[in-house]
């Protein structure tokens, strides 16, 4: 073919071009600018160039290379339109092309070419052996353009259709193989109608134990309805229903039907056994936010799907949803098909296994909720959240992980019965005990005397204070300025609770009977041989650093380097800067039990291995680091802390567990929150490991700005440890009961 002496003159910027995209004939190469094309432009080299401007997205680049005639057919917005929502609806990521021959006929040629699309959804879909028409106006090729060119097939009235199948979610099963949570299980309700009741008290009483809420947020939800309008009030487990049927009958009128209203029924969706007992390990699924919508469609999911938003369901949403299967197919304006283009096969969603046992989960989660029931005139009145973790001792599995207080993990799902969702959601949000934190893992907090028992050993292993020398423990600690403490006189938490001094105790009885003086005189023993040698020992217990669970974002807490003896003194008894979390606490009570072993707390323990699924990922301990401590420094410090259960002069929790039916050894711990006279009550603290002789389990309880941990967090672990030995539940105290009585303890002490 014959090229103007203005086409030859321009070749060489022509070649140039050529040599900028590489001459890759696969249209690799970045998309270069459809600027003027002369009519010496090859209908290859505009294809070439089109379709590139089509792989990087510039479609009015694309739109002036395209003829008057499909100008005037199809405005620009109309093409960028049709694009894009080929675009969206394969969610393509790139295309690539092949360049075959062209050939000329008068005023017109024709292209053949070949087109590859490229989806995270479906793969690559194929779109070969196509032609592009080209028509010369004004001297120039120009694209005759339709929808055709976008894919082979796409006529004017025709549509792009996907057909999704996806595999049932995953279940969610505990240690033991049982469910905790069901892809489509059966789900009660329950509704009442408050003048059928002889007692709205009684009802309240029932429904806050069963499903493990406030009784003073269920009053205030009663509040909102008339005598005579039935209201939904929770979801929960058939099982729990018919459990506490008679109750629910006899206390809440839940079979009166005189109104004609039915108050219990049934649906099927999701189910979290326990409806909010182990809420904060699980998490929930709910519809993709919009503000992720793009990126989860860039992994195969459509506006409308579910996915995990919190916990398990979040962490393991790619094992627990599986691949959906999908075809594409372009379909005329009646249905029938004009052509498949493309699919992906999918692939099959698989369970979950946790290192949670659910017995002692859901009995750890009713242990703290009817505590702030039975108290709830008392120290639950003016209390913050709570939170429990249990651990294996042996290898680091975690058996039960609560915080309070709870929710209902199938509110967030859109096929619940639940009454106004989105308000009740939002209520959650503004609750001042902000339900939807996980507060073992997402808090830190002052650990007050618990942090005692790192004090001790490190103590003992530096070689700063002997094992059997005796130590004067009275009620004034004045022995400050010998390590340059410029606090002055510091007074035991005896002084506050009208106690005699300790008087002459040894090591093992200082960590019984939690006594101030004795750590101070540590703090300062150890700030003086090295400033930082007590954060150093709490870094090598798991303080100050995040595990990495998975759970949500992981507080690290803080190991408070001080600048200071005066800050050395008083870090030495858990008040200061030091911060813990739960979860680090009851990880660091088990290298005291195990021997010295910190492992990384475990939370799964496989995926696949149920629901004729076969096992593909399975977790193993994994040991974070193994403590220079000698054995007779853990000794001393678990003999101690047996004691404080045991030991009826010095034991701070002999009132609580002296007529267990088993032995238990753990530590007291009540935090000063604030300045004296802040009017912020203490954090409540109780750490402990069991048996005594050969420990399994360690714990962490922790209940924020309560009382004393010996008055409020150890009756909780003890009704925890009742649940793990499968012994009757003991009683809470009686003084729970009355009114709340502000605790004000001296400031910077810890009891």
């Amino acid at each position: 073919m014959k090229l103007p002496i203005l086409a030859l003159a321009l070749l060489p910027l022509l070649v140039a071009c050529d040599a900028l995209s590489g001459g890759n004939p696969q249209g690799n190469a970045p998309a270069q600018p459809l600027t003027v094309l002369f009519s010496s432009t090859a209908p290859d080299e505009i294809a070439r160039s089109f379709l590139d401007s089509w792989n990087a997205g510039s479609y009015e680049a694309m739109y002036r290379a395209i003829s008057a005639r499909s100008q005037a057919r199809y405005s620009l917005e109309v093409f960028q339109n049709r694009y894009n929502l080929v675009k969206n609806s394969l969610q393509l990521s790139a295309i690539s092309y092949t360049i075959g021959s062209w050939r000329q006929q008068g005023e017109s040629a024709e292209l053949s070419y070949s087109v590859t699309l490229q989806s995270p959804a479906f793969g690559s879909i194929e779109d070969a052996d196509r032609f592009m028409r080209f028509v010369r106006e004004d001297g120039q090729w120009r694209i005759a353009w339709s929808p055709q060119d976008i894919l082979s097939g796409l006529a004017d009235e025709a549509r792009l259709l996907i057909e999704g199948r996806r595999t049932p979610r995953g279940n969610i099963y505990d240690r033991n193989g049982v469910v905790l949570v069901e892809s489509n299980g059966t789900i009660a309700f329950i509704g009442v109608i408050k003048q059928d009741m002889a007692s709205v008290d009684r009802c309240l009483d029932s429904l806050a134990r069963i499903l493990q809420r406030p009784r003073f947020q269920l009053a205030q939800r009663f509040a909102n309805f008339n005598p005579d309008t039935w209201f939904h009030v929770a979801e929960l487990d058939p099982e729990t229903l018919a459990a506490n049927r008679e109750e629910l009958n006899a206390n809440c009128a839940l079979s009166n039907e005189s109104a004609g209203f039915r108050k219990s029924g049934t649906i099927r969706a999701r189910r979290y056994v326990g409806h909010g007992a182990a809420a904060h390990v699980t998490g929930y699924v709910g519809r993709i936010p919009a503000d992720q919508l793009a990126v989860y469609e860039g992994r195969g999911y459509q506006a409308g799907d579910l996915v995990g938003l919190a916990g398990i369901e979040a962490l393991y949403e790619a094992q627990l949803a599986g691949q959906p299967e999908r075809i594409v197919r372009i379909v005329e304006p009646g249905g029938a098909t004009i052509r498949e283009i493309g699919g992906a096969r999918g692939q099959v969603s698989k369970p979950v296994q946790l290192t949670i046992d659910w017995r002692l989960q859901n009995a750890t989660s009713q242990a703290i909720s009817d505590a702030y029931n039975y108290a709830a005139n008392n120290w639950a009145s003016v209390a913050g959240g709570a939170a429990a973790v249990v651990v294996s001792v042996k290898d680091g599995q975690i058996l039960a992980l609560a915080s309070y207080p709870t929710y209902d993990p199938g509110l967030f799902n859109p096929s619940s019965s639940y009454q106004n969702p989105v308000q009740l959601i939002s209520d959650l949000s503004a609750d001042r005990r902000q339900p939807l934190s996980n507060k073992a893992l997402q808090e830190q907090y002052t650990p007050g005397s618990i942090y005692k028992i790192i004090t001790a050993v490190a103590a003992l292993e530096e070689g700063v204070y002997g094992a059997d020398e005796p130590f004067a423990c009275e009620l004034e600690w004045a022995n400050g300025p010998n390590y340059g403490d410029t606090v002055g006189l510091r007074q035991d938490w005896r002084v506050a609770d009208g106690l005699p001094a300790a008087g002459e105790i040894t090591f093992r009885q200082a960590i019984a009977a939690s006594c101030n003086p004795f750590f101070w005189e540590m703090g300062g023993l150890l700030y003086r041989q090295r400033p930082n040698l007590l954060a150093d020992y709490s870094e090598q217990f798991g303080l100050g650093q995040r595990y990495g669970l998975g759970l949500g974002s992981e507080a690290s807490g803080n190991v408070a380097r001080p600048n200071s003896p005066s800050q050395a003194i008083n870090n030495a008894i858990g008040q200061g800067d030091v911060q813990v979390t739960a979860l680090q606490m009851a990880m660091a009570v088990s290298v005291i039990a195990n021997g010295g072993t910190l492992y990384d707390p475990q939370i799964v323990l496989q995926v696949g291995g149920f629901d004729r699924v076969p096992a593909e990922q399975t977790f193993q301990a994994r040991v974070r680091r193994e403590l220079n401590v000698s054995d007779r420094t853990l000794a001393i410090v678990r003999e101690g802390m047996c004691l404080v259960t045991t030991d009826r002069t010095y034991g701070t929790a002999i009132r609580v567990f002296g007529n267990a039916p088993y032995a238990s050894c753990g530590k007291t711990g009540t935090a000063e929150t604030g300045a004296r006279g802040s009017g912020r009550p203490p954090h409540a603290w109780y750490v402990a490991f069991a048996p005594a002789d050969d420990p399994q389990v360690a714990l962490a309880v922790i209940v924020t700005n309560s009382r004393e941990g010996s008055e409020v967090a150890a009756p909780i672990a003890r009704r925890i440890l009742d649940a793990y030995f499968n012994v009757p539940a003991a009683a809470y105290p009686k003084w729970w009961e009355e009114p709340y009585v502000p605790l004000e303890p001296p400031a910077g002490v810890s009891g």
